[in-house]
């Protein structure tokens, strides 16, 4: 009996425990399955259209440079002059780099490219960028003799390569061979760490491993997981792969997919994403589900021991009054009245209450509100018209003709003004180059003379190659009107200012020097704290200094201002790292150098 009243007590709370859980967690785990399924196949649909994308225009660049070997004659006859020619006049040097023009900025511009050669047959001299080179002094020489006895026009080969014969270590390169029509062969360097890296940043998942192939299966480019992927699987991967494109193929507890990219350099791409990976979350759904289960066999287990026990003298009372009454032994009125108030019926008015209270509770819903946090942004608070500026000192540029009825030094003041002002409104984003920066700082200096006339004098000192040269708007005026205004010096002692604009290392370098009065050591690490600040201080103090360093800082990767200054003797103000900006484009390339002067 007790055994029995056990046993029905078990099934009822293992009904209420187990059964739901077993039911939620199998259709979680069911509908879950298909979700992530559809998101593993939409995932690997992304990633498949954007390496095409990628590789499209790896693709259209090769295509782009054997297009251009092969149609244009005058960069054929350059080459033929430039390869077949132990000394190079002048000109030839002109025509080599005129006819090289369009794939040598093709090249400077596309980061994964490298380097790119070309030669002839029998030559002991290749073209690298737009320099001829001999082969004898190359530390990369070996590269020329690979298509001989190769009956196909192109071929994909991964070398290691070093930069120059001090290096000690040695550089991952893949390298396309393509015959030209003109018997040229072109060897197009690209570097495998710039697609190994970009094909990290695009795995969706944490051991996906993403694979590029060329048409005979060598492994060009891959992600780091193809690093730690065993040998074994990886060969059976790729020998399944080679004839056919699987889409979403389990083999080995992976999903493999496969697809051969258009063009005719026939990459082809293999994503292996681990089941586990694609699972991981019903896995971990059916792994709590069991977990649940196997506490719910316990917990009922417990609850249909306690609960027995505690009511199965009551129970039994109950079944003996039964049992009396159906003898006709029943005759104990204190037992009868006890029955409706013994704590199996308690038991049961409380699960009742219970389970009504808990169900009115659950109804009700508590708000809480979260306060949000505002963060306040300075603005400026007024804006000036440019055009209404233009017109007004036009307007005043004309009442004094008017008045005086010749040109006065006003109307020259005047004229410099506008100049400046234009200068600085126009376009503030584009960048200007090093001459035009010059001659704006020059009129500026000029327009300073007006009001200090013989109290400062300004030297320059610079070269001619580099006025061509893009940078930044501005950079110079407001150092110079640093050292006119806070200099210490009066009459009649004389300030003399310096500028001096130097190449160094590939980049351009500005140097202001002033022999002004200096500033004090508390006050110079002030300085150059605020200097190295990301945001420029409101206050009004150094504002100048301060936003040429944030300009520079953000515009080029190796930008920085120096600020040297001794008390009684001077300042210098450098700014150095200014990158090259290609053809005067308003992009900014930071990490692109001056190029070198021919």
């Amino acid at each position: 009996m007790k055994k029995q009243f056990f046993r029905l007590k078990f099934i009822m709370f293992i009904s209420l425990t187990l059964i739901p859980i077993c039911i939620f967690g199998f259709i979680s785990v069911f509908f879950i399955n298909m979700k992530v399924k559809q998101e593993a196949e939409a995932k690997t649909m992304a990633i498949t259209d954007l390496m095409e994308q990628s590789f499209s225009e790896l693709t259209n660049t090769l295509e782009f440079y054997r297009v251009t070997m092969n149609s244009d004659a005058q960069l054929h006859l350059a080459l033929i002059q430039a390869l077949n020619n132990e000394h190079l006049d002048m000109e030839m040097i002109q025509r080599l780099e005129q006819s090289m023009q369009n794939i040598y900025y093709s090249q400077s511009t596309k980061p994964y490219i490298q380097s790119l050669y070309i030669t002839m047959q029998d030559s002991p001299y290749y073209i690298n960028g737009l320099n001829r080179e001999r082969f004898s002094d190359s530390i990369d020489k070996n590269w020329a003799g690979i298509m001989d006895g190769r009956e196909e026009s192109a071929y994909i080969q991964i070398r290691h390569i070093k930069k120059n014969k001090f290096d000690t270590h040695t550089i991952p390169t893949v390298t396309v061979y393509q015959r030209m029509k003109y018997n040229e062969l072109m060897a197009v360097n690209i570097n495998q760490d710039y697609f190994n890296k970009w094909l990290n940043s695009v795995a969706d998942y944490d051991g996906q491993v993403l694979m590029i192939l060329s048409p005979d299966g060598q492994v060009l480019f891959f992600n780091k997981n193809a690093g730690l992927l065993p040998e074994d699987i990886k060969s059976q991967a790729l020998a399944y792969t080679a004839g056919t494109q699987p889409d979403n193929l389990l083999l080995n507890g992976y999903y493999i997919s496969s697809e051969t990219f258009p063009g005719n350099y026939g990459f082809r791409y293999v994503s292996m994403i681990p089941r586990s990976e694609v699972f991981e979350l019903s896995n971990k759904i059916l792994q709590l589900t069991i977990g649940a289960g196997l506490l719910s066999i316990f917990a009922s287990s417990v609850l249909a021991y306690f609960f027995t026990r505690r009511d199965y003298q009551q129970i039994f009372q109950i079944i003996e009054l039964f049992d009396q009454a159906e003898k006709g032994e029943f005759h104990s009125q204190n037992e009868l009245k006890t029955v409706p108030n013994s704590p199996y019926f308690h038991i049961i008015n409380n699960v009742i209450h219970l389970f009504m209270s808990q169900t009115y509770l659950n109804v009700q819903l508590d708000a809480k509100k979260y306060a949000l946090s505002t963060a306040q942004l300075s603005a400026l608070q007024y804006q000036l018209n440019p055009h209404f500026l233009f017109n007004t000192l036009q307007s005043i540029d004309l009442e004094i003709l008017k008045a005086c009825s010749k040109p006065t030094p006003a109307n020259q003041m005047i004229l410099e003004l506008s100049s400046l002002l234009r200068y600085s409104l126009d376009a503030p984003m584009k960048p200007v180059t090093v001459q035009e920066e010059i001659a704006v700082t020059k009129n500026y200096i000029g327009l300073q003379s007006f009001k200090y006339r013989d109290y400062f004098h300004v030297t320059w000192e610079y070269s001619q190659d580099i006025l061509d040269f893009p940078i930044l708007r501005l950079l110079l005026q407001p150092i110079i009107e640093n050292s006119i205004i806070h200099s210490g010096k009066a009459a009649p002692e004389k300030l003399w200012i310096k500028i001096k604009i130097r190449r160094n290392n590939g980049f351009l370098s500005f140097y202001i020097i002033d022999n002004g009065y200096g500033i004090d050591k508390k006050r110079l690490a002030d300085l150059q704290q605020a200097l190295t600040e990301e945001q420029v201080d409101s206050s009004g103090k150094h504002i100048g200094l301060k936003n040429i360093s944030q300009r520079i800082r953000l515009a080029y990767k190796n930008g920085y201002v120096r600020l040297q200054s001794k008390k009684g003797m001077g300042t210098i103000v450098e700014l150095g790292g200014i990158g090259y900006f290609a053809n005067g484009a308003a992009g900014i390339y930071p990490s692109a150098k001056l190029p070198p002067s021919i």
